[in-house]
């Protein structure tokens, strides 16, 4: 099996560790925030190569009774300019064809 990401957390609450080990006690940590990332017991997640399950995600924590993924947050997506393009080309197109299908219902009658 070729691994993809290895997600490191928090073994009893399941906070996720990664990219967060280097974060200094002087950084304004609460102590709450200290025990999830300093916890006694870690335990980690391999994703299989090609997993495509984070791809649009913002935050996320593993269910430490099912070692599954629990996502929080999804990325805000942003409309580009290509895409509205696209989605008025379809509208125009829709609206380009109705009135063709209301061509024809009339010379029908």
């Amino acid at each position: 099996m070729q691994i993809e990401k290895r997600i490191i957390f928090n073994k009893v609450t399941g906070t996720v560790l990664n990219g967060c080990l280097e974060e200094r006690y002087d950084s304004g940590l609460t102590e709450k925030m200290i025990n999830d990332l300093r916890p006694k017991e870690i335990d980690y997640l391999d994703l299989e190569y090609g997993s495509t399950i984070l791809k649009n995600v913002d935050t996320y924590h593993i269910d430490v009774e099912t070692k599954e993924i629990v996502i929080d947050k999804y990325k805000e997506h942003i409309e580009t300019e290509e895409e509205k393009l696209r989605g008025e080309l379809l509208k125009t197109q829709a609206e380009v064809v109705d009135l063709k299908y209301k061509e024809v219902l009339n010379n029908i009658k």
